[in-house]
């Protein structure tokens, strides 16, 4: 009776590990995984993310010297104030003048953006690596149908042989799968996930690539503007060719100089990233909510351990309930025998 228990007990597990797998939807949500990293791991690279702290950097010295050197400059020489140059270039170019206005705060965005990569560049190689660098994250469903499936066949073998090795059999892949998943650092990579997920979850919603799609068209309207209209106009003003004024600019200010030349090449970079967002957002949704939306991704570890837990400790009282079983029978047949000889001896 014992043995049929835990018998059954093992079969309850590898139910709950083979349903989990499809109750859960990890079929989905594994391929959103994989598509998500697959997608951003360019981005996160150690050449990426120092590539990404230099637009930035070189975009934030090029708003604050053009609008605290440059300007001052370019209106003194056209007698006016530099409010007033501002005023006059931003009703003729209203591009221009909007991405003027919005730049400080795209930039603030782009800068946190810029350094929450950075901060979770480690956290994305480990989330990366499930569960190993060299699979992908789909073999996460397939793991536990395999796991769910070899259990449920150990539990209806032990029904149906009496034999202690099958409940033994039982014991040791629970230790297995105990053993791989802390071979395997599940629990600190679900962490790192965990972590992963919440420091980018303002962003990956339909609202947070709006937002950030916004800042990157006002600044590629205004890069487009200031390049092809507002500067040649401004040259034109100060009776010098674009090219001179160019030149005078990269002497007085070169941050300014170096921003104009590189805007284009940033804005793309900063296209790429938008889109890449803007193409994920369901992927990142699929994968923040596994295994559910209301458990954090640190219960998948536990997913897997509980349920070998239970096939350790029912396949060893099982295996040693068949000891005893076996022991009892022994001593019945001996007292038996010896009964008989006993008996016989009487006669």
């Amino acid at each position: 009776m014992i043995r049929k228990l835990c018998m059954s007990l093992i079969v309850v597990a590898g139910l709950f590990w083979l349903a989990g797998a499809f109750a859960l939807h990890y079929p989905a949500k594994t391929q959103a995984v994989d598509e998500l990293t697959n997608a951003l791991r360019p981005a996160f690279t150690d050449a990426a993310l120092e590539q990404s702290q230099n637009d930035v950097r070189t975009a934030a010295s090029f708003a604050t010297d053009f609008q605290g050197e440059a300007v001052p400059r370019l209106a003194q020489q056209l007698a006016a104030t530099p409010a007033e140059f501002l005023d006059r270039v931003a009703t003729q170019y209203p591009a221009v003048g909007d991405g003027l206005v919005q730049l400080p705060e795209s930039l603030r965005y782009f800068d946190g953006v810029q350094h929450t990569m950075q901060a979770q560049q480690a956290n994305f190689h480990e989330a990366d690596a499930v569960p190993t660098k060299g699979l992908p994250n789909t073999t996460v469903h397939w793991l536990f149908v395999v796991l769910g499936a070899g259990a449920v066949a150990v539990g209806v073998l032990g029904l149906l042989l009496a034999r202690r090795a099958v409940a033994a059999i039982g014991a040791t892949f629970g230790v297995i799968v105990i053993a791989t998943t802390l071979v395997l650092s599940v629990p600190t990579k679900t962490a790192a996930v965990d972590d992963l997920t919440v420091s980018f979850r303002p962003l990956f919603t339909e609202q947070g690539a709006a937002q950030a799609r916004g800042y990157v068209e006002t600044l590629n309207a205004m890069g487009e503007q200031l390049t092809a209209e507002a500067l040649p106009a401004i040259a034109g003003m100060l009776d010098v060719t674009p090219e001179r004024l160019g030149a005078t600019l990269a002497h007085d200010v070169p941050t300014v100089a170096t921003g104009l030349q590189q805007l284009p090449a940033i804005l793309a970079r900063l296209d790429g990233l938008v889109s890449v967002v803007e193409a994920n957002v369901h992927n990142f949704q699929l994968a923040d909510s596994m295994p559910t939306e209301a458990l954090p991704t640190t219960a998948v570890a536990w997913q897997l351990v509980l349920p070998a837990a239970i096939l350790i400790v029912a396949g060893a009282v099982g295996a040693a309930s068949g000891t005893r079983r076996v022991a009892t029978v022994e001593a019945d047949e001996t007292d038996e025998i010896a009964a008989r000889e006993f008996e016989s001896l009487s006669v």
